[in-house]
Formats: C-alpha cells, sequence, structure tokens
C-alpha cells in the first residue's frame, strides 16, 4: 500500500488529476470538511464519491456520482483515492481486506478553496461504480415495496421518506440518531438539497439528536425539521421535547421503538401520535407535518427487527 503524504488541496487536485490519468479506477472520499469546497466544484471533478456520514448531505443520494450504495466496489476495487477526510474507522483505516492492497491515497490537509481546475470526463470506472449503484438501490426498493406488518424498519421508512420528499420546497431538514434507525435512515431516506441533513456523524454519538433540531429551527425558522429516531437515542435527550413544546418550535421527532415515547410530549402540551399501521403512520406525517407544531410520532416496531443489539435473540 502506498500512502502519500498530506498535501495542500492545490497540490492533492493536480496529484490527483496526474494519477487519473494513468489510473483506471479513482475515488473521491466525502467528508463534512468538503461541504466548504460545495457541490459544483464536487461535479467538476468527475470522480466517484462514497461519502462518510457527515459528508452525506453535500449531494442527494441519487447523484450520478453517488457510490455509498456501491461502497463495496468502490473501496475494494479502487486504484487512487483523493481523501477529504480521515483514514479512521469509518473508512477501515485505509487497510486491506475492504481496500485494495496497492491502492494509493491522497490525503487533504485542510478545506478545499474555490480554485479548482480539475475536470472529469466519462471513464468506465465511474460506470462501473454507476451500473452496481443502481442495482443495488433496485434492490433496496423491490424490499421497500413489501408492507411488513408488524412494521420492520424498512416499511416505516418509505412511508417517511415519502411523506418527507412530498413536502416540496423548501425542503425540511432531516435529523437522524440511533442504531438500528440511522443506519437504515441512511440507506432509504433522501435529502435534496445540500446542508439540510444531520446525524449522530463520525463517532456515533447519541443523545445529539434532539439539540439539532433546536439548532436547525434557530438556522432556517422557515423550514421544518424532521428527526428520526431510535427510542436509546432519542432517550439520551428526551426531556428536550419540553424546549420544543415552550418555543413551539416546528419539530417532528419520529420514535422507532415499542414504548410509549409519545407520553412524554403530551405531559408538556404537546401532539404524541402512536402508529403500528400503514393507516396510522400516514395519517400522524400529514397531520403533523401540516401543523408544522412540537410532536412526536411513536413507531412501533416488530422486537424482532433489525441487527446486532435490534436482535434480542441474539443478545450481544
Amino acid at each position: 500500500m502506498s500512502i502519500q503524504t498530506k498535501q495542500s488541496e492545490k497540490q492533492a487536485f493536480c496529484t490527483i488529476a496526474q494519477e487519473s490519468s494513468t489510473s483506471y479506477k479513482t475515488q473521491l472520499r466525502v467528508h463534512k470538511r468538503l461541504l466548504y469546497l460545495g457541490d459544483e466544484q464536487m461535479e467538476s471533478t468527475g470522480i466517484p464519491f462514497p461519502a462518510t456520514p457527515m459528508g452525506k448531505e453535500l449531494l442527494p443520494n441519487t447523484h450520478h456520482l453517488a457510490a455509498t450504495a456501491a461502497r463495496s466496489l468502490s473501496i475494494g476495487k479502487c486504484d487512487v483515492a483523493l481523501v477529504v477526510a480521515r483514514l479512521n474507522w469509518l473508512l477501515q483505516f485505509g487497510e486491506p481486506p475492504k481496500w485494495s492492497r496497492d491502492v494509493k491515497f491522497i490525503l487533504i490537509n485542510k478545506a478545499i478553496k474555490e480554485d479548482l481546475f480539475c475536470l472529469g470526463s466519462s471513464h468506465p470506472w465511474v460506470e462501473a461504480i454507476s451500473h452496481k449503484a443502481k442495482e443495488n438501490v433496485l434492490k433496496m426498493e423491490a424490499q421497500l415495496a413489501k408492507e411488513v406488518v408488524p412494521f420492520n424498519f424498512l416499511t416505516p421508512m418509505k412511508i417517511n421518506r415519502d411523506a418527507t420528499l412530498g413536502l416540496g420546497s423548501p425542503t425540511p431538514r432531516l435529523v437522524s440518531e440511533g442504531a438500528n434507525t440511522m443506519d437504515v435512515g441512511r440507506a432509504v431516506l433522501v435529502h435534496t438539497e445540500p446542508r439540510t441533513r444531520l446525524d449522530a456523524g463520525t463517532w456515533g454519538t447519541m443523545g445529539v439528536g434532539l439539540g439539532y433540531c433546536i439548532a436547525g429551527v434557530v438556522a432556517s425558522p422557515d423550514r421544518l425539521v424532521v428527526a428520526v429516531e431510535g427510542d436509546s437515542g432519542f432517550g439520551f435527550s428526551a426531556t428536550e421535547v419540553e424546549t420544543l413544546v415552550r418555543y413551539q418550535l416546528p419539530v417532528v421527532v419520529i420514535v422507532f421503538n415499542n414504548g410509549v415515547r409519545l407520553i412524554m410530549i403530551e405531559a408538556f402540551g404537546g401532539k404524541g401520535y402512536l402508529a403500528g399501521t400503514l393507516g396510522e403512520l400516514k395519517s400522524a406525517l400529514a397531520e403533523s407535518f401540516a401543523a408544522r407544531k412540537p410532536a412526536v410520532i411513536n413507531v412501533i416496531i416488530d422486537p424482532y427487527a433489525g441487527a446486532e443489539n435490534g436482535r434480542l435473540q441474539h443478545k450481544n
């Protein structure tokens, strides 16, 4: 494995331009620091990008260069990786077998400025990743088309995705926090505008969700904020629903669990919903989105749905 020393942004893009001219497979790892670059400059590179969680909000999941749905292919087969991130655990520390033994990493040392010149073009590597991503998306959509009751994680997540996309512009700010809930949400929920999505980030920090919601309203009072929370993640800062009610903030919190978290917001005068069927969830989303008032929607999930700590029989 050849790891190049850290470079300035201009040096890095010069280097990757040279490497790309001789390399078949190049990729760009997107991190939150790339938000300073902007989506227009991202598109100008023509390089596929599988994003880290904090970099996902820069471009839509449906972007033609998005490689998140083909992450294993883009990581395992690339020859050159321009990393606007840290090679931490999210990127398997840049080590095989996830990465090729011969991959060359080009690390950017600081935020990229607006003087980029590297232009991309159609390339078989881009087409291969695009094909794999579309293939995986079709598999996911086939799973989402199944209406499973009692709910698994996919069925209510799709209902939420469709309801959120149906709001039009300005799109709501999307907050995601939890274990199974956040993992599934990263694959299913869609954002169409940059800087409108937040999740627990690099370290999977629980308890940030409702704080994100409050900050999102302060930053953009005209936007609805929709938080999709796992029950444990919600529990870390659940008392902040009092703040939502006190200031009548336009925040709808959707909690995936088997309890009755809606009682907490009702205690403070907010609106709570219990949803265990398709009709109940669709009705709760439509009513709460239209009201633009503090609300908690309790989505009842099959206790055997999910993975890892979500599978009670595994007791890990």
